[in-house]
């Protein structure tokens, strides 16, 4: 906002600047939520500087980010060398997230989750690519095949960017309507 505050500057015709979008969504454990007041409070002293600039801003991703999730069953366990690799039913054609730009998308074992955590293992998806990988490193209860595995803030992208990448149909998309 600043910057297009300068931006702005050089510019006397502007009448609004769009801040873009991307809301800060807490994805790894100890991130905190983003604060709307002190977006707020940003926002009012741009207008204060700035009354006759209109401003938008693009919530992106915010809005839907952890409005879902990603179920995969376990279908394979295996040990190489001092690595743990928990293979599921689906992987980037699915959620290609943390293999474009290794975003992380917090994992559980829904099957053993009053179970306590035994290793850290690489959850990996079935398609035969070094980047089919849903999470490096997570710290699970011992799993075993046909474990169901919890991916979760797959809502913004999980299913627009989907594909049939090596001819895998991606997972299917089911809204869970809860009734108030």
């Amino acid at each position: 906002m600043k910057f297009l505050i300068q931006v702005a500057e050089k510019f006397k015709t502007v009448k609004t600047l769009d801040l873009g979008g991307g809301f800060f969504v807490p994805m790894k454990p100890g991130e905190t939520s983003m604060s709307f007041d002190d977006l707020e409070g940003q926002l009012k002293e741009f207008k204060t500087l700035r009354p006759d600039i209109n401003i938008w801003v693009e919530p992106g991703r915010y809005l839907v980010a952890e409005s879902g999730v990603l179920l995969a069953q376990v279908n394979q366990v295996k040990l190489k060398g001092q690595t743990h690799y928990i293979g599921v039913n689906t992987g980037m054609n699915s959620l290609i997230r943390p293999a474009l730009y290794g975003s992380y998308h917090h994992i559980v074992n829904l099957s053993r989750l009053d179970e306590k955590v035994s290793y850290e293992a690489n959850v990996v998806g079935p398609i035969c690519e070094s980047g089919d990988i849903l999470g490096h490193a997570r710290a699970l209860p011992e799993t075993v095949e046909a474990d169901i595995m919890l991916i979760d803030c797959a809502g913004a992208y999980g299913q627009v960017m989907s594909s049939r990448y090596n001819l895998r149909e991606p997972a299917k998309e089911v809204l869970i309507k809860l009734d108030q």
